[in-house]
Order: structure tokens, then C-alpha cells, then sequence
């Protein structure tokens, strides 16, 4: 995914949010700090189609570009208008641990009898090189039946993505709902139909025996 932005001199942001732009500052270990502005309706399109671990590409002034991860968001609590962001630029040398979300696909066939979808990991942490970074895991979740499970080695990780969970942890199980317990009233009448020790059993409707 690629964002186009324009350089701008630290602060004003309150004219630049008026113009349909939103401030953003560039920043990273190995990169000086670029302050940018970025046109409000290419940001909704591109926040719709990325994940905090995505790599976005953001050109600026249409001549250098950035490799970023989106670091913070700052959203006016009332408007709900983007207000800043903050987006980190990565060293393409060194790898970088984040947790990516899981989407699950698919209905798993455990519940059509009766079992319940678990979701035990909604984001696993992994370490990447930049470009190898996935921005999202999807699993598909339509084999699993009653007591199945997915674990964390069960997945297809890519070359030089390492998850930092243990290989046995489950990411995602169907488990089997809780047998219902016998109501205490049956319970109840089913003791009383037992004669304690030296007592005989009294006929239906509590009628003595004839002798």
C-alpha cells in the first residue's frame, strides 16, 4: 500500500486539518524526523485496507519514499477526526517484533454439533524483517470438529518469520458444550424411590400392602 504526503514546517496543524489534511511525522532510528501532511480521504482509504503490521509506502512531494508502519493514531474523542499520527520508518536490516492480528475464515463444522468456537489467540507476536512482516494471519477454521484444535506450528509461517509463542500453544479450538445437569427435583424423587435399610417399599399412590 502506498500514501502520498507533502513535506510541512512543525506545527500549524489546526490550519493544515481545515485544508482535508492530517499532520504525520516520519521517524525511525536511522532516518531524521519528516514532518508531512497527508490528504484526509487517501488516509481513510488506506486505514481500511491495513493492519498496524502492514508495510505502507509514503511518498513525499512525490520524490522520496518511506518505508513506515503505522505507531500511533490520535482520533478527536468527540468528531472522530484523524488528528495525528505517528508512523515509524523501519530499518530494512533489522528485524522487528509485532503482534499481528489473526483473522479467523470459514465455519468450522464442530459447530454445527454443538461446539463453540474458541478464539484462543486474536494476535500472535512475530518477528520479521520489514518486508516479510505479514499483516495479518488468516487461518481457516472450516475442518475443525468438537475437541480440534489449530496450534501456533500448525501454521504456514513464512521464511524468516518467527512467532514468538511456543509451538504447542492453540491458537484456535471448538470445544464441546456442558452436559446439562439432572435437575435437583428428579434427583430428589429418585432418592426418595429407594427404601433405607430395614423399610419396605410402599406400593404407588402410598396404599399399605394387604397382608
Amino acid at each position: 500500500m502506498m500514501v502520498n504526503a507533502v513535506r510541512r514546517p512543525p506545527g500549524k496543524a489546526g490550519a493544515l486539518r481545515r485544508q482535508g489534511h492530517v499532520p504525520a511525522v516520519l521517524y525511525g532510528a536511522h532516518v531524521a524526523s519528516v514532518h508531512v501532511a497527508i490528504p484526509e480521504k487517501e488516509l481513510l482509504n488506506l486505514l481500511a485496507h491495513v493492519t498496524r503490521s502492514t508495510p505502507v509506502e509514503v511518498k513525499v512531494d512525490g520524490k522520496e519514499t518511506y518505508h513506515v508502519f503505522l505507531k500511533e493514531i490520535q482520533v478527536h474523542p468527540i468528531t472522530e477526526r484523524f488528528l495525528h499520527l505517528d508512523l515509524y520508518v523501519a530499518d530494512p536490516e533489522r528485524p522487528l517484533q509485532m503482534d499481528v492480528p489473526v483473522r479467523f475464515l470459514g465455519t468450522a463444522r464442530g459447530i454445527k454439533d454443538g461446539g463453540i468456537l474458541e478464539a484462543v489467540h486474536g494476535y500472535i507476536s512475530v518477528r520479521a524483517l520489514p518486508a516479510k512482516m505479514p499483516p495479518r494471519i488468516e487461518i481457516d477454521v472450516s475442518d475443525l470438529g468438537v475437541g480440534d484444535s489449530i496450534l501456533v506450528k500448525d501454521l504456514p509461517w513464512g521464511e524468516d518469520v518467527e512467532p514468538q509463542l511456543p509451538p504447542e500453544d492453540a491458537v484456535v479450538t471448538v470445544t464441546a458444550r456442558r452436559a446439562l445437569e439432572v435437575e435437583a427435583p428428579v434427583a430428589a424423587e429418585a432418592a426418595e424411590a429407594v427404601p433405607a435399610e430395614g423399610e419396605e417399599a410402599k406400593p404407588a399412590g402410598g396404599e399399605q400392602a394387604a397382608a
